[in-house]
């Protein structure tokens, strides 16, 4: 599966790329992550849960920053497995920032998204509408990191 998007961020690149590469603060901002550990520079571990239509279950995962050219753009590499249902993950994802005038940031991302077992079975439709609605949830906690207020409108294209 593939998905694709943009959100706007009322921070200049350079404040989102600092909350990029802080584990705690990103974190905070995705939905179901319970908690966070920065093994080196470029790598982290956690877990997250999440309910896929009728199954709930933690990920254990690992994420690798493959590629970095900062402020600018970010690659990494996520693989885990479900403590439940054994199902395995694995996502490369691109997370691109350019300035988007007064001091604001387009933060674009792009990420593939392979779900292999038990998982899988439920199907692309099922596991497609899941991510996107931690997608939409992810850019609504990101906004609000940075403008500590309402939401500032941002896009998404989760179908990418």
């Amino acid at each position: 599966m593939n998905f694709s998007g943009h959100i706007l961020v009322d921070a200049a690149p350079a404040a989102v790329w600092e909350f990029l590469l802080d584990p705690k603060r990103l974190a905070g901002c995705v939905p179901g992550v319970e908690e966070v550990t920065q093994i080196d520079e470029r790598t982290f571990d956690g877990t997250i849960s999440a309910t896929v239509g009728p199954m709930s279950g933690k990920f254990v995962l690992r994420a690798t920053i493959v590629e970095s050219a900062p402020p600018a753009e970010l690659t990494a590499r996520i693989q885990g497995t479900d403590s439940v249902t054994k199902s395995v993950l694995e996502s490369d994802v691109v997370m691109t920032l350019t300035g988007a005038g007064a001091g604001a940031t387009d933060f674009g991302y792009r990420a593939a998204v392979n779900i292999k077992g038990r998982l899988a079975i439920l199907g692309e439709m099922v596991l497609r509408a899941t991510t996107s609605l931690m997608l939409e949830e992810f850019a609504r906690r990101l906004q609000r990191e940075f403008q500590g207020k309402a939401p500032a409108a941002g896009k998404q294209d989760p179908h990418g």
